[in-house]
């Protein structure tokens, strides 16, 4: 995978001239400087921040991004699965939430996965991800949330992956 080895951030911003160049002031200026582009595409970048904890690097956006910003979410990444086929999804979610803490999950997906070169409807990718997984599902107020969000940026396709408390994901939106 090289270069997506290093990507523990997605952010989105809105589409707008130049909306790259400023959601990157915005977050280099709330991050100090500690986030390097890997790839973007439109209003998609992947982005490796200097955090143990990409999560660390959402609450600090969190509290720092200007009024006005450009940035719609900020998603932390903590496995990127290239290119993004439905079983390496599911291995690699099943593993991720044996590490999380206890308690209800819900699954989110964005995007369609691959199996065996066809996309799978979004229905069957989560049946086959939550299959065997041993916890209680909550999809209104989960203690865990798994996010998949498929991507396509230019060549580059693949699914990044986070499992953490569902405020770990920063949303311009719902705050």
């Amino acid at each position: 995978m090289g270069e997506l080895d290093t990507v523990n951030l997605l952010v989105t911003h809105l589409p707008v001239w130049g909306g790259r160049r400023l959601a990157l002031e915005d977050l280099r200026t709330a991050l100090k400087g500690r986030v390097r582009l890997v790839a973007a595409h439109f209003n998609v970048m992947l982005l490796s921040v200097d955090y143990d904890d990409p999560v660390q690097a959402v609450e600090d956006l969190r509290s720092s991004l200007p009024k006005g910003t450009v940035i719609l979410r900020a998603i932390p990444v903590h496995r990127v699965v290239s290119p993004p086929e439905l079983g390496e999804v599911a291995r690699v979610v099943r593993e991720l939430l044996s590490r999380a803490p206890p308690g209800s999950y819900a699954i989110r997906l964005e995007g369609r996965l691959e199996d065996s070169g066809r996309e799978v409807s979004r229905d069957e990718a989560v049946k086959v991800i939550a299959e065997g997984i041993e916890r209680p599902v909550n999809l209104g107020s989960p203690d865990v949330l798994v996010l998949v969000k498929r991507f396509r940026l230019r060549r580059l396709r693949g699914a990044v992956i986070y499992v953490g408390p569902p405020r770990g994901v920063y949303s311009a939106v719902k705050g």
